[in-house]
């Protein structure tokens, strides 16, 4: 019955990618959503009572529910529900996931998804002094626990050197993708391949319209003096690894009713998601295997997909996709990633799906994945089919 629903992406946008304690440090991550809430309204002439759900990913919040504080702040109705999604950095792609089920279902007609991330905001949290994990009172955690430790429970950091080492990649081929991550960003930058999807922001000190980490004095040399950031023989440094950012991106889907009802013209169509588990001291690897099970249960070949998008959170991420795909790279993050771009997590899964849209647009191209690899052995992937 439902599975000849079409759900689609009708649009969305971003805001500018900020540094932790950079431009948007005094952003709180609401004000962020509920501002491209107002302007997606506005973009797309959709009337306000027509959005029947907001659903927000984000990862290192206060806590609470902050896609109803968004739709409020933003001053959609009452009657509008809200979720928030914490699947760590693919939140908002497996909200994007959700919320095409809901559609395909015909429980939704239409949802504004995405997500938020305020790094520079993060409150500090601690465990309950009853909580065998608590360390006294002037001690915080970073990060919750998603992995028993009995199985191997380390950062993405840790993760993302056990990658580099499972799969054979060293240290050089991830210098160098960081760095043409950069040098992608920088020609997108100034040929304005994003301009229609970032979202300026206006502040009392002026206009804040740029990415804040593009970097356009990258070299590889510079690559090379940055340090190993786990053992003096790692390989996971501070130039292939991404930093910490804050951000939003929401995106528009509707059902074939809506897009009709509201006369919208849909980017592309959502064509299936899948989640995967590996292994959690092979965190970043769960991209790889999200998509291997995505395209198979769509009887794909990975060469029938014509741009592939994969959060950047380190570049080995990238390089193990290559290996295991024998994939071309110049089909992977074409305007560069989150290396150049930042990685707010709960945000990082509709901008890079927005990027996506916008990579198909400008190559002519038709079918497109987005994808990424998540704390704790996950992985998120979504499948696109470009409309325009």
């Amino acid at each position: 019955m439902y599975r000849d629903k079409k759900v689609y992406i009708v649009g969305g946008l971003r805001t500018p990618i900020g540094k932790t304690n950079g431009y948007l440090k005094s952003f709180l991550p609401e004000e962020l959503t509920s501002y491209l809430i107002k302007e997606l309204i506005y973009k797309y002439n959709i009337p306000m009572d027509a959005v029947e759900e907001v659903m927000l990913g984000n990862a290192i919040g206060p806590g609470g529910n902050l896609a109803r504080l968004s739709l409020l702040e933003a001053g959609l109705p009452f009657h509008v529900t809200g979720t928030t999604i914490d699947f760590q950095c693919g939140s908002s792609l497996k909200a994007i996931n959700i919320a095409a089920s809901l559609i395909k279902s015909e429980e939704r007609d239409l949802i504004i998804v995405g997500g938020a991330e305020s790094t520079s905001l993060a409150p500090n949290k601690q465990y309950h002094p009853k909580d065998k994990r608590y360390k006294g009172r002037d001690v915080f955690y970073k990060r919750a626990q998603f992995a028993p430790h009995s199985i191997g429970d380390p950062d993405m950091i840790e993760g993302a050197e056990n990658a580099a080492n499972y799969c054979s990649i060293e240290r050089e081929p991830m210098d160098i993708w960081a760095m043409e991550s950069h040098l992608k960003a920088l020609k997108a930058k100034a040929e304005e391949k994003l301009k229609d999807i970032i979202c300026s922001i206006k502040t009392e000190e002026g206009i804040i319209k740029e990415d804040e980490s593009i970097r356009n004095n990258v070299t590889l040399k510079l690559m090379k003096r940055a340090k190993p950031i786990i053992d003096p023989q790692g390989k996971v440094t501070a130039a292939n690894a991404c930093l910490t950012h804050d951000g939003a991106a929401l995106i528009v889907m509707a059902s074939e009713k809506a897009v009709e009802k509201y006369n919208l013209t849909p980017k592309a169509l959502w064509v299936g998601g899948e989640s995967m588990g590996t292994h959690p001291n092979l965190s970043p690897l769960g991209a790889v295997y999200a998509v291997e099970k995505l395209i198979k249960r769509h009887n794909l070949n990975i060469n029938e997909v014509d741009l592939i998008e994969i959060n950047e959170a380190f570049a080995v991420k990238i390089l193990a996709f290559l290996k295991h795909f024998n994939y071309e790279k110049e089909k992977v993050n074409i305007f560069g990633g989150a290396l150049a771009y930042g990685h707010p997590y709960g945000a990082s899964g509709a901008i890079i799906m927005l990027h996506l849209l916008e990579a198909l647009k400008d190559k002519n191209k038709r079918i497109g994945i987005a994808s990424l690899g998540v704390a704790g052995g996950l992985g998120v992937a979504t499948m696109v089919e470009r409309c325009e």
